[in-house]
């Protein structure tokens, strides 16, 4: 039992892990890849990416040995290709790529970056920061409202109400926004 569990082991760590965290560090906003099958580009990517470094740490730990025997085996691969997960694992956190962590502790959280606009220097010619501003305040905005949509299906009125009225504010700040950013797209043109 114990040789199968470490045989799975060892493909999830050689085959997978460190490509995939890899592809989250790269790319930590999920739908940044492709709107509808990020999750199937992550897994390709990562399968792919995770034989690269596998082979990439075996020539390392090949030329760094001295002995005959040589470096490139089963504890010192484990140990390097678990650091090197280790390591991108906390740079997609630092980068936001696991904001379900949150759900753990709080303090977890760290956001996606935003989103950067393509097409703004066409679009806003000579207010790209403010655009950009909008549009990424935009992007809050509509998380928010998602966020509040979900909460407000308590089944305590009050609550239900007050995050009712959250998402109207918020819908009148998108409004005002889309005008803004209407206005400057007349006005580039």
């Amino acid at each position: 039992m114990s040789g199968l569990l470490q045989a799975f082991a060892g493909i999830l760590i050689v085959f997978f892990l460190p490509g995939y965290t890899l592809v989250c560090l790269l790319f930590p906003r999920r739908g940044e890849l492709d709107p509808e099958y990020d999750v199937v580009y992550r897994v390709a990517l990562g399968m792919g990416l995770s034989i690269v470094i596998s082979i990439f740490v075996g020539f390392v730990l090949n030329a760094m040995s001295t002995e005959e025997e040589g470096y490139v085996t089963a504890v010192p691969l484990w140990i390097s290709l678990l650091s090197l997960t280790g390591i991108f694992i906390a740079g997609g956190w630092l980068r936001g790529a696991y904001p379900s962590l949150g759900l753990m502790h709080p303090s977890l959280y760290r956001p996606p970056p935003p989103q950067k606009a393509f097409g703004m220097r066409s679009a806003f010619p000579g207010k790209k920061r403010e655009a950009e501003k909008l549009l990424t305040e935009r992007d809050d905005l509509v998380r928010a409202v998602e966020k509040y949509a979900a909460r407000s299906s308590t089944s305590n009125p009050n609550k239900s109400l007050y995050y009712q009225r959250r998402i109207d504010e918020l819908r009148v700040r998108i409004e005002q926004i889309n005008e803004s950013l209407d206005r400057m797209d007349r006005e580039a043109k």
